[in-house]
C-alpha cells in the first residue's frame, strides 16, 4: 500500500508542475511576452556591453556596513540611483536603428523614471519615511521595474534587467 501511495503522490505532483509551467505565467514572464522587439542587434550588443560595466560596478561597490544610519543607508541608495542614471545617459547616446527607435526610447524612458524613484526612495530612508512612499508607490514601481526587466530580456540584453 505505501508503495501505492508514493506513485499516487509522484504522479500528482508531475501533474501539478506540467499545469503550472503550460498555464500559468508570472508577471515576469508577461512582462517578456508583452514586450516590443527591436531588430537592432548593434544596440543590443552595445547596450550589454554598457550595462556588464555596470555589472561589475554593483558587483564591487555596493556595500554597506552591518548598522549604516539612516542616512548613510539613503546616501548609499542614492549612489546606486545616480550610477543608474550615469549607466541611462551612456544607454542614450548609443545609436539606435530608426525602426527601434520609439521602443528604445520607451524603454529608457521606463529607466528614468525608475531611478527617479530611487532618488525619492534614497532621500525618504535618509528621513526614515520609506515606509508610507512604498506602501503608496510599490504597485507602479514593479509596473516600471517588470516592463524595463522585461524588455531587456526580450532583447537579449538580460544583463540590462536590474532588481
Amino acid at each position: 500500500m505505501p508503495v501505492v501511495a508514493v506513485v499516487i503522490l509522484t504522479v500528482g505532483l508531475i501533474l501539478g508542475l506540467v499545469v503550472r509551467y503550460a498555464f500559468y505565467t508570472s508577471p515576469d514572464q508577461a512582462a517578456v511576452k508583452n514586450a516590443p522587439r527591436i531588430s537592432d542587434t548593434a544596440f543590443e550588443h552595445a547596450a550589454v556591453s554598457v550595462c556588464k560595466q555596470y555589472v561589475t560596478v554593483f558587483d564591487t561597490a555596493t556595500t554597506l556596513g552591518k548598522s549604516p544610519t539612516a542616512v548613510q543607508s539613503g546616501q548609499f541608495l542614492d549612489a546606486i540611483a545616480v550610477t543608474f542614471d550615469e549607466m541611462v545617459t551612456r544607454l542614450s547616446a548609443l545609436p539606435v536603428a530608426s525602426a527601434d527607435r520609439g521602443a528604445v526610447e520607451q524603454w529608457l524612458a521606463d529607466w528614468r523614471q525608475y531611478d527617479a524613484y530611487g532618488h525619492q526612495y534614497a532621500a525618504a530612508v535618509s528621513k526614515g519615511a520609506e515606509r508610507d512612499l512604498v506602501h503608496n508607490d510599490l504597485v507602479g514601481v514593479d509596473a516600471i521595474l517588470r516592463r524595463r526587466n522585461g524588455f531587456a530580456k526580450a532583447n537579449h540584453m538580460g544583463t540590462c534587467a536590474f532588481s
